[in-house]
């Protein structure tokens, strides 16, 4: 059993798959309570479903690519989750904080979104993601030796840019021609 939040079709805003059209299974829960998360549906209601009946969900919309995102999806192991959408010829995309990487090992693609920047994982994901502030200490990213795409995402409001956070990681991208801006293109959009 899954705690979901919601199953939802939308376009990607992030990432190497920014502007596809996904559907995001969100999970309930999170190991951390970070004051700026723009996503607190994690932390409310959610109803529990059997891996079969998300398949169900999933394969009602045209597109073949699933983002698992939370909340914080590693807090249990998905892999056989992962392994039942993959055989129905689903691509599956899963959005991290690194919790346990072990747990979603199994995954198309893993986007990995640190947030203790002091202890950053090295493998076992396909790209990391930043969320950044004017008061970001960006120096730990900058001198972060990888050849995984590193996007920089502007840390957003809750339904719309920060214009001021967007100025700034435009002038750290330009400063840093190896990392990727990635601006929540869905906020832009005015989708969810």
């Amino acid at each position: 059993m899954l705690k979901i939040v919601e199953i939802f079709y939308s376009i990607q805003g992030e990432g190497s798959f920014s502007g596809y059209p996904c559907v995001f299974v969100r999970l309930h829960g999170c190991n951390l309570d970070c004051s700026w998360c723009d996503e607190p549906l994690h932390k409310g209601s959610f109803k529990n479903y059997r891996y079969d009946e998300v398949l169900e969900e999933i394969l009602k919309s045209k597109s073949r690519y699933v983002v698992i995102t939370g909340g914080e999806p590693t807090l249990q192991n998905l892999n056989s989750f992962i392994d039942l959408l993959q055989k129905n010829g689903l691509h599956v995309s899963v959005e991290t904080n690194g919790y346990s990487l072990e747990n979603i090992k199994k995954a198309d693609h893993i986007t990995y979104s640190p947030k203790d920047w002091d202890n950053l994982e090295e493998e076992g994901f396909s790209e990391y993601k930043f969320v950044v502030n004017t008061q970001s200490n960006i120096s730990k990213i900058e001198r972060l030796k990888t050849n995984k795409p590193i996007f920089i995402q502007p840390q957003n409001y809750e339904k719309e840019p920060n214009v001021a956070n967007l100025k700034f990681c435009i002038e750290l991208v330009k400063k840093n021609p190896h990392f990727r801006l990635s601006v929540q293109l869905h906020k832009f959009l005015g989708v969810e």
